[in-house]
């Protein structure tokens, strides 16, 4: 039996990011399974949640123990959005790579040992695996800029610098 594609759960920022981009069907592709928290998902209108769905995106559910590990980290994590502890519960859970946008939430995979990456990762795994050009991430990169995405400014002129060569 093959091995199954890695698992990478996605927050709201990163959906949003790639939305603005004009990549999320792109990073749908990716050979990666996709999944999100179902009140991640609900909460989205522009992108529309159920939309990305259909496009491939894993909607998970929550028992009722893990939704009291999301309460109980409500109360540790004030800072971090309910939607977003859910994304961090979903990602330990299915021992997932968690893909977020949010400093907070990196901080706290990273102390329990969750893999993390972002937007940023995300781009260079499109032009990695061939699924967009140098070219196009670097206009995806200037939109999502446009539209306020909240990326590392370093990191985003490295890109910006090698994409343009």
């Amino acid at each position: 039996m093959p091995d199954s594609p890695p698992c990478c759960t996605v927050d709201a920022s990163v959906l949003i990011d790639l939305h603005h981009g004009g990549l999320l069907t792109q990073a749908l592709r990716l050979p990666y399974r996709l999944s999100a928290p179902d009140v991640v998902i609900e909460e989205l209108t522009e992108p529309d949640g159920s939309a990305l769905v259909e496009l491939g995106l894993e909607k998970a559910s929550f028992s009722g123990d893990q939704v009291f590990e999301v309460l109980q980290l409500r109360v540790q994590s004030g800072q971090v959005s309910t939607p977003d502890l859910f994304a961090l519960v979903l990602a330990r859970s299915t021992k997932a790579t968690l893909l977020t946008g949010d400093r907070v939430l990196r901080q706290i995979a990273e102390r329990e040992g969750i893999p993390v990456r972002g937007t940023l990762w995300v781009l260079d795994e499109l032009v990695r695996w061939g699924i967009i050009d140098q070219r196009k991430a670097l206009r995806a990169l200037e939109k999502m800029l446009a539209h306020g995405s909240r990326l590392p400014e370093n990191e985003c002129q490295r890109r910006m610098r090698r994409w343009r060569a």
